[in-house]
């Protein structure tokens, strides 16, 4: 184990996606006018969890040299969560997921 890695309590592991939500409650995908964007991923949710809770967290995961990969780690750090193993990925996309509402 790494010293790095021996000072975090939690090391997630995992996807990481961009979550749109549509603005307009109970309605249609085909009506919504906006979305609102938030992080994604078990594994992206639990280290932005576990880090608003105190603990010292990692993840580990890939995101796409856009946009999105850029508002995942930029949300990440905001969250406090120590983004080392968050790798940029010039062959990918980051994922993106409609949440129902």
């Amino acid at each position: 184990m790494t010293k790095a890695a021996k000072n975090l309590d939690v090391i997630t592991i995992g996807r990481a996606s961009v979550d749109l939500y549509g603005a307009q409650v109970g309605g249609r995908l085909e009506d919504m006018g906006s979305f609102n964007k938030y992080i994604g991923g078990s594994p992206t949710n639990m280290a932005a969890g576990t880090a608003r809770l105190g603990l010292k967290s990692a993840l580990i995961t890939r995101v796409g040299d856009e946009h999105m990969g850029r508002f995942i780690r930029e949300e990440l750090a905001r969250e406090g969560v120590d983004t080392r193993g968050v790798i940029t990925d010039r062959e990918r996309l980051t994922a993106l997921v409609h949440g129902a509402v």
